[in-house]
């Protein structure tokens, strides 16, 4: 059986289909333990077992064994729960162990979680998820015997229909586009999200979440905050951009990041103003550069770069450049250096400033 996605994997589980060995890795810690726990339930719906649950990252291989060979008075196959194995940590003895217990495990089932790297992107587009060399027996034994899935993080639309999913289990529902209002502002962390949607259900008497209620009672990440901040420098509104700057530096947001998070912008557009140069539209941009879900992002960036040359894009990013290298090693207040780079940029804006590339 090929490995599964997030979708296959959420079939395995509404059809309830058995299989004796079950093999889930992921980047996302959240995937990883509530998919855990939604097979642990069927499983245990079906089997009448409590699981036996075994840590990682290095699992002791008697216990596993001893669990797994044990034979059930009620006639019924034991869950032995393998959480959060790390095979490049076990010894290779271990490995060869655990595979053959997945082969040839009659009176247990077996479910196996195992955290991997987040795929890094590239220009060719996003990278495929894959596992380290040391486990790639074990994903062999499962696909051979079981199901084993690979679960992506997800972007912005399964985001979206994760927290109504959410909403949903609570008796609560999000109006038009307050789902994807509360993703844009909080980021892809489904821990946060899912703790968001509790509480603005909650706030929402368990009825309609609105658009309201999530701007009003919503937490939002720095990068929102900083990309809202950005847009407002550029578009002449320097004032608003500077109030913006002073209530993430007074909630105490590292300096260093906000950094970050400005370059982040500035770099999205400069690359949807080259595309742009090239004939191609921000829809494709956003592909070729390997990101998932929502365009959103380089829509707003395209329409943010226009006024501006890419020779004043360059220059902002010179700004930005050494704006790091000043935060990391002069004695400046960091609050004051960011001001002074916001300034920079708003004066190559106006054509006030030049700068080499300006």
């Amino acid at each position: 059986m090929a490995v599964l996605d997030l979708a296959g994997l959420n079939r395995v589980i509404d059809t309830e289909k058995k299989a004796p060995v079950y093999f889930i890795y992921s980047p996302d810690e959240y995937l990883l333990d509530s998919f855990a726990q939604r097979l642990l339930r069927m499983l245990s719906a079906t089997e009448g077992e409590e699981p036996t649950v075994i840590p990682g990252p290095q699992p002791e291989m008697g216990a596993v064994v001893a669990a797994a060979g044990a034979i059930s008075l009620f006639g019924t196959k034991r869950l032995v729960y393998l959480k959060r194995i790390e095979p490049t940590a076990m010894k290779a003895d271990d490995v060869k162990l655990l595979c053959e217990l997945m082969e040839e495990c009659e009176n247990a089932v077996l479910l196996l979680t195992m955290l991997v790297k987040e795929p890094e992107k590239s220009w060719r587009g996003p990278a495929k998820l894959t596992v380290p060399a040391a486990a790639k027996p074990l994903l062999a034994a499962a696909e051979k015997t079981g199901v084993a899935a690979g679960l992506d993080k997800p972007g912005e639309a399964s985001a979206a229909r994760f927290v109504s999913r959410r909403a949903q289990q609570l008796g609560a529902s999000f109006a038009p586009g307050a789902a994807e209002e509360l993703v844009a502002r909080c980021g892809i962390d489904l821990f946060l999200l899912s703790g968001e949607v509790e509480k603005l259900a909650a706030a929402s008497g368990y009825g309609e979440i609105t658009l309201e209620t999530v701007r009003a009672l919503s937490a939002r990440n720095i990068e929102a905050d900083v990309f809202e901040m950005v847009r407002a420098l550029m578009a002449g509104r320097s004032r608003d951009a500077f109030a913006k700057l002073g209530e993430l530096l007074y909630l105490q947001n590292d300096p260093i990041a906000i950094a970050a998070a400005i370059n982040g912008s500035f770099v999205d557009m400069a690359r949807v103003k080259a595309a742009s140069a090239q004939g191609m539209g921000y829809q494709q941009a956003f592909k070729a550069m390997g990101n998932k879900g929502s365009d959103y992002r380089y829509k707003k960036s395209l329409e943010t770069a226009r006024p501006f040359s890419m020779q004043q894009l360059i220059a902002f990013l010179e700004v930005l450049d050494r704006l790091d290298r000043r935060l990391k090693g002069s004695a400046v207040d960091k609050g004051t250096l960011l001001q002074m780079a916001l300034g920079e940029i708003l004066l190559v804006g106006r054509g006030e400033l030049k700068y080499a590339h300006s």
